[in-house]
């Protein structure tokens, strides 16, 4: 019978099929332009409508292999048996997870590399994540197998699971404290395990919570859990890796996202001591030194640190609207006048190459990439970062921008008391609410962020009443935002 793997609580690049790492000292990477890829050739087809037409028409089910550089290696030496395999009994497809986060999103398979099974029309009925590659072959031969089998049964299942994801419930900011709390490692600091991602969304929610509560023992986890980062191998140059392969954080997974050192300035700056602010003076040095490309104007999304070191050239629209917010809060807190620079000029560049003239975001930067666009945590941030620079600069074209961005996310993603994922659905990828973090903000908690950020109270009164579920800590985002904007005692952080 198939074999279903629990998806893990972050999605991120995970080893694949590997013993944990021992705490080594590791020789500098060879740094190449070009990603070379562990995986063999093997021909997958591209995500789009004739993908999903061709399966229907045939009747085949669907393999999606979510990979991208650095979050790769369940096929590295395909054998002419797997080949024959998967070309005659599925339509497969390779996606990159960073490039279509829509994607990874909603067939939510807890990490990369990843192996998931499709209906013809794109349900999901089965996913594998980061199973060794000499195991690959066995669980398609299996999978397939049950799928002609029993597939009425699987049918029926998957139309069980379906339906709304998230309900009409209570929400109470405090019970997502409950959570981090019954989640908290008293041990190593941080949460869950036995991988331990940074959190940044939880520690800084639990920092919000400390401040609005004098609740002292929310500052005590999130200081105690950002120390403990900070005196790991987790932390090196200044920078952070994604996350620890156990749960003493001594076994980094060598990615450096902008996400993540974006989300960490602000949680540095916010934790406020001597040590964490020198910390956010080092991270600036990082990200103007390594991830700002001078000639272009704008920031890289990602770098991995491992036998290889590459950087991706992909100009994503959320991680440069992330580190210009990032950037402005240091050019504050820290009163270095080269973090605005930077962010002025990256806002440029935000504004040349990601926003469309109906203020659609693009996720991917420049004309040529219309694949995805309008997705709410991309409109959101982008709304964001704009008003920041407008206030900051008291430039018009950026006050411009922001009403452009934030008119489009009303009339395209607005919902009466919620935004909705994406602008339309596309083939089965559906529009719907949600709230919840996936290892960056939830798209709504940054909407509530933006509007509060702008002083619309009545928009902020709305939002924080909308659409919520029984919240555990992945909702770290969405109460820090009601917390901060939801009754609007407060109009900025």
């Amino acid at each position: 019978m198939m074999k279903l793997l629990l998806a893990l609580f972050l999605a991120g690049c995970a080893g694949v099929g590997e013993e944990l790492p021992e705490t080594v000292a590791m020789e500098d990477p060879t740094v190449v332009a070009e990603w070379i890829w562990t995986d063999g050739q093997m021909a997958w087809g591209g995500w789009g409508e004739q993908l999903l037409a061709l399966a229907q028409r045939e009747d085949r089910p669907i393999l999606i292999y979510l990979a991208a550089p650095g979050c790769e290696g369940l096929f590295p030496a395909p054998t002419s048996g797997l080949n024959q395999l998967i070309a005659e009994n599925f339509v497969s497809v390779r996606v990159d997870p960073f490039k279509r986060p829509d994607i990874a999103r909603y067939y939510d398979s807890g990490g990369w590399p990843a192996l998931l099974a499709a209906l013809p029309d794109g349900r999901v009925f089965a996913r594998a994540v980061d199973i060794p590659p000499a195991n690959v072959e066995p669980y398609l031969r299996r999978l397939y197998l049950a799928y002609e089998e029993k597939r009425g049964i699987i049918v029926d299942k998957v139309r069980r699971v379906g339906g709304e994801r998230e309900a009409q419930a209570s929400f109470e900011v405090a019970a997502v404290y409950r959570a981090c709390v019954a989640a908290y490692d008293s041990t190593y600091g941080g949460f869950g395990g036995p991988s331990k991602f940074l959190e940044t969304s939880v520690l800084r929610f639990l920092l919000a919570y400390a401040d609005e509560h004098d609740e002292q023992s929310a500052r005590r986890m999130a200081l105690y859990s950002l120390d403990a980062i900070l005196d790991s191998p987790l932390y090196a140059k200044g920078a952070f890796y994604a996350y620890s392969a156990t749960p003493d954080w001594n076994a980094p997974v060598r990615e450096i996202d902008a996400l993540d050192q974006a989300a960490m300035l602000h949680l540095l700056l916010e934790a406020g001591q001597p040590r964490y602010l020198g910390a956010a003076r080092e991270l600036l040095g990082f990200i103007e030194g390594e991830f700002f490309a001078v000639d272009e104007g704008f920031f890289r999304g990602r770098r991995i640190d491992a036998e290889q070191q590459w950087t991706d050239p992909t100009f994503y629209a959320d991680r440069q609207a992330a580190l210009i917010r990032a950037c402005l809060a240091a050019s504050t807190v820290l009163e270095d006048d080269r973090a605005k620079r930077l962010a002025l000029q990256a806002g440029d560049a935000l504004l040349a190459h990601c926003i469309d003239d109906n203020g659609g975001v693009r996720h991917v930067c420049g004309a040529q990439h219309t694949e995805v666009s309008g997705l709410l945590v991309d409109q959101a941030l982008a709304a964001l970062a704009l008003w920041e620079l407008g206030q900051v600069s008291g430039e018009v074209r950026f006050a411009d921008a922001v009403d452009r961005v934030a008119r489009y996310m009303e009339d395209r993603l607005g919902g009466p008391v919620a935004f909705y994922n994406r602008a339309e659905p596309v083939g089965p990828l559906p529009r719907f609410f949600s709230h919840r973090d996936t290892g960056r903000p939830a798209g709504n908690a940054l909407a509530l962020s933006f509007y509060g950020r702008r002083g619309d109270i009545e928009r902020s009164s709305t939002l924080a009443g909308g659409l919520r579920i029984v919240p555990d800590r992945a909702y770290g985002s969405w109460a820090r935002a009601v917390l901060r904007y939801g009754g609007m005692e407060k109009s900025s952080l």
